[in-house]
């Protein structure tokens, strides 16, 4: 929607990572491995803004991020290191909740899975969408007055920044934490 505008500093960092990308000489030998996916994009976006050192924690200490460099399509709310320190989560805090056994490393996954929905979803389709079925197969509600979505606890979480692609999915930032229960 021409509303919605991505951050400057986030679209800043997926577009140097394109460049880098297509303009090195091993770009024209074209090869699966040169795929640029939804973890490449937050470790870049990640290693520029430092923003989303606790979403990507999450998805390396869960394995998740094998299935989000895998081939298929997914579109993924990426909630920033401020919005998961509203609900008292840092990097440090998801890997101990992780090492606590398979009962946290659980949790940690069910709410990494709830920011993760199958298909390749830009910020109009969302909008336009009265529910958004999550992996979990729990379901957000996107808000068609603004940009935001509502989870299991009606609670509304901002879109701060959209379309963020990648050659497997879109990557859309949150200000806030969808929670599944």
């Amino acid at each position: 929607m021409t509303n919605l505008v991505a951050k400057p500093r986030y679209l800043l960092a997926a577009l140097a990572l394109f460049l880098t990308v297509s303009l090195s000489p091993s770009a024209f030998a074209v090869k699966p491995e040169d795929r640029v996916t939804i973890v490449d994009i937050a470790l870049a976006v990640n290693a520029d803004t430092g923003e989303f050192s606790t979403l990507i924690a999450s998805v390396v200490g869960t394995g998740l991020d094998d299935v989000l460099d895998g081939n298929g399509q997914y579109t993924v709310f990426a909630p920033t290191d401020a919005a998961f320190a509203t609900i008292g989560l840092n990097a440090a805090i998801v890997t101990a909740i992780i090492d606590s056994g398979p009962e946290g490393e659980e949790l940690i996954r069910d709410i990494v899975l709830y920011h993760v929905a199958r298909g390749n979803r830009d910020s109009a389709d969302v909008l336009d969408s009265e529910q958004i079925r999550m992996i979990t197969n729990g379901f957000t509600y996107p808000d068609a007055g603004g940009p935001s979505l509502f989870d299991n606890l009606n609670r509304e979480v901002p879109i701060v920044a959209t379309d963020i692609g990648a050659d497997n999915g879109v990557i859309h930032v949150l200000g806030g934490v969808l929670l599944p229960f």
